[in-house]
């Protein structure tokens, strides 16, 4: 009421142009007109999905009616914007789909969705058409179907954009003949269609990527093994590990690409081996945790065929990690497999004078040179170690930092509990339930009752629990990894 009697006065006092009014009485009513900007109304309906999306999506007045009926269950992934059109569009497909191509075996009815909603009115809540309840429940009912196929859709672009993680999409009737008819109607054809339709949601863009990466710490491999199937030459390959890297360049794993990068590529180009593990090791200097993985002893021997040229290496590690310039540090890993040549200096002075004492000298002399040059290209094995399965580079720089409480206090996690976080962010907060279930029972630990009580005491915190069972992994969301920290 006080914003409408403000906006009269304004009305008042600008509908009185033509009378005279007194300078010091203008200068009073005009105070507020620097107010005057119209400000943004609340629009009780603006978290209507149809009026939120209805130019974005070019939707016609029956689609935007239709998706202002639905809502959805907020998550990581769908309120990523790019994510949400690209469910919206994917349902608007379907939709079409099941109206137009799926014929209601009750002929009454115009869809298959209209047919399915009477069927739940009637066999759940035995109204019949004449009564009053029927509409309202035929309407809620109709809406409880469309929020289905929309989590079915989700689930869809989640498995296009390389997401392994699915959304509940349990119906919430659990009567067998509602059950039969809604699989039989609904998610049999969508199935199908879904598949078939996979081509139209278009693929996650720059930015989309970045966040999806982060909060899916092991997106990455698949696309890393696209790219290893596609493999032509060593150049090709470095670029398109390089755009890898880039849309994960907040992911925690994002060195682990260059790593095993390395290892792939050491099979076809020495150079770029190196090359990728020094990108590797500056990635890993700079991340939580310095974890400097070794190469194996069969990558050794195709990088190194000297001991020269490792100890050489070890040396531009050295320095990568004492200057930090990965630059200078590549290459010089270019130059590595250049031939040393060793300088001779000769006195001509001393060989004419040796010419004319010993005419024989000269030979000698150029054959000793020959063999000093054969010398040089001889390639000295390294001495294996019989048990070492890993090169060993040995690093001379150390980071002495102080070391402090790494997660917050009020969890109070044992130290057997932090060591499994910790564990997990060194995998990438992604282990195998297998190797979980080795690492504790080495501890003497349950399984079970060990993951309960870490989530027990991170549910406080959270409001969720932390470690999460996807298909034979455990995993963990980065984002409430995140909240367990102790930032000072």
């Amino acid at each position: 009421m006080q914003n409408e009697h403000y906006d009269d006065s304004i009305i008042d006092v600008s509908g009185s142009a033509d009378i005279p009014i007194d300078f010091g009485t203008a200068l009073h009513v005009q105070e507020p007109a620097g107010e005057n900007i119209q400000q943004p109304q609340y629009d009780p309906e603006g978290w209507k999905i149809g009026k939120k999306y209805l130019r974005k999506l070019s939707l016609n007045d029956e689609q935007a009616a239709m998706l202002d009926r639905l809502w959805f269950a907020d998550n990581v992934f769908n309120e990523i914007e790019y994510c949400r059109v690209q469910i919206l569009k994917q349902f608007l497909r379907a939709i079409n789909y099941l109206q137009t191509d799926c014929i209601p075996v009750n002929k009454s009815y115009t869809t298959v969705i209209e047919e399915l909603s009477e069927i739940i009115v009637c066999l759940q809540y035995n109204y019949r058409k004449e009564s009053l309840n029927y509409r309202y429940t035929y309407d809620a009912v109709q809406t409880e179907i469309f929020n289905q196929i929309l989590k079915l859709c989700e689930n869809n672009v989640r498995e296009v954009y390389g997401i392994k993680r699915k959304i509940n999409t349990d119906f919430n009737y659990t009567h067998p003949d509602i059950l039969h008819q809604y699989s039989r109607k609904i998610v049999s054809k969508l199935e199908a269609f879904l598949i078939e339709n996979q081509h139209q949601i278009l693929d996650a863009d720059h930015r989309t990527n970045i966040i999806l990466n982060e909060n899916n710490t092991g997106r990455w491999k698949a696309k890393f093994e696209t790219i290893k199937e596609d493999f032509s030459n060593a150049l090709a390959f470095e670029r398109e590990v390089f755009r890898l890297a880039d849309v994960n360049i907040k992911n925690p794993s994002q060195d682990l690409i260059f790593f095993e990068a390395s290892k792939f590529v050491s099979k076809h180009d020495r150079i770029s081996a190196l090359k990728l593990y020094l990108h590797y090791f500056e990635k890993d200097m700079n991340s939580s945790q310095f974890d400097r993985k070794q190469l194996t002893k069969n990558i050794q021997k195709s990088l190194f065929s000297t001991n020269e040229q490792l100890t050489d290496f070890e040396k531009i590690v050295n320095e990568l990690i004492t200057t930090k310039d990965l630059k200078a540090a590549i290459e010089k890993a270019s130059q590595l497999y250049l031939p040393k040549r060793k300088k001779i200096v000769i006195d001509r002075d001393a060989v004419e004078n040796v010419q004319r004492q010993h005419s024989g000298t000269v030979v000698l002399l150029e054959e000793y040179l020959r063999d000093d040059d054969e010398e040089e290209n001889i390639t000295e094995k390294p001495a294996e170690p019989e048990e070492e399965d890993e090169l060993t580079i040995n690093i001379t720089h150390q980071n002495s930092e102080t070391e402090t409480q790494k997660y917050v206090e009020q969890l109070n996690l044992s130290e057997i509990q932090q060591e499994i976080l910790d564990l997990f962010e060194k995998q990438s907060f992604n282990i195998p339930q297998s190797e979980m279930a080795t690492y504790l029972q080495s501890k003497n630990l349950f399984m079970g009752s060990t993951i309960d009580s870490i989530n027990d005491l991170c549910f406080e915190i959270l409001d969720d629990i932390i470690i999460e069972e996807e298909d034979e992994y455990f995993t963990i969301n980065t984002d409430y990894y995140k909240k367990l920290l102790n930032n000072d």
